[in-house]
């Protein structure tokens, strides 16, 4: 190749060292195109990871507002979020931040609102305590937990139980009435006819009203225990004086609170 001119040789030299900036560049994009690829399909497992954890927090606060359900709306303020979260049993990650809503009330129920989210940078997401409603910033990441499907079913539930404490109150009704031979209907079996000293079928005189498993009810009218106490636990108090009539039809007041202190009424009425 001495033979070669100089030009010819320095031109195949620029094309050998053109290859390889090529093959470099070409390396290169390669090197960049998998460390892109690489970093996507880590950003894409933890908005994976982040979506699971969220799920298991909402699951969390649900269980927690469940075993809260007869306290937690006892009160117009919000509980403690740290605290709900300990007891929730609540692992912190990813800069997790839960916010809870006042008291809400909707179609005379009492609820509240309870948002976790994940934050990005420069976070601006709030919960509104006094509506209840979230405004997420745009790359949160977030779940919310409203309690107002809880205490529905919870009134739905009180109100199930005291319409078959009242349906069997009437029976028992019916019951006494038609073991008295006289069949007197001016009688009023939902009280004794003597309330200083009642007859050890009668039932009791309540002229207030009185924690039904705090009387001889149940007992008498052969009732389910749990029918004196409605969905959250709190007692069914029963009264045959005060809301109730003491002409014909006679009746017998029911009636029990809510956690957010509304009254839920029931009437059982006499039906010889």
């Amino acid at each position: 190749m001495a033979g070669q001119p100089a030009g010819r040789r320095r031109q195949r030299g620029f094309a050998v060292l053109a290859v390889a900036v090529v093959i470099v560049m070409i390396a290169a994009a390669i090197v960049a195109g998998w460390s892109t690829l690489t970093s996507v399909s880590q950003a894409n497992e933890q908005g994976r990871s982040q979506r699971d954890y969220l799920s298991e927090v909402s699951v969390q606060l649900a269980g927690w507002y469940k075993r809260e359900l007869g306290q937690v709306d006892a009160v117009v303020s919000a509980p403690d979020p740290q605290r709900v979260q300990r007891e929730a049993g609540i692992t912190p990650r990813w800069r997790l931040r839960v916010a809870i809503s006042d008291r809400l009330l909707r179609d005379g129920i009492g609820y509240r609102v309870m948002v976790a989210w994940l934050p990005g940078e420069g976070d601006t997401s709030a919960l509104d305590a006094a509506t209840g409603v979230f405004t997420p910033s745009a790359n949160a990441q977030w779940v919310q937990v409203s309690g107002f499907e809880l205490q529905s079913a919870a009134l739905a539930q009180t109100r199930a139980q005291m319409s078959r404490l009242a349906q069997q109150l009437e029976i028992g009704y019916r019951v006494r009435h038609l073991a008295d031979p006289s069949r007197d209907v001016s009688i009023n079996r939902f009280r004794a006819v003597s309330c200083a000293a009642p007859g050890s079928t009668e039932f009791p005189c309540l002229d207030s009203y009185q924690p039904v498993g705090a009387t001889a009810i149940p007992t008498l009218a052969g009732l389910d225990p749990q029918l004196a106490f409605n969905a959250w636990g709190g007692p069914v108090e029963a009264s045959n004086r005060m809301d109730s009539s003491l002409t014909q039809p006679y009746s017998m007041a029911l009636r029990t609170a809510t956690p957010w202190g509304s009254q839920v009424g029931m009437i059982a009425v006499a039906s010889p």
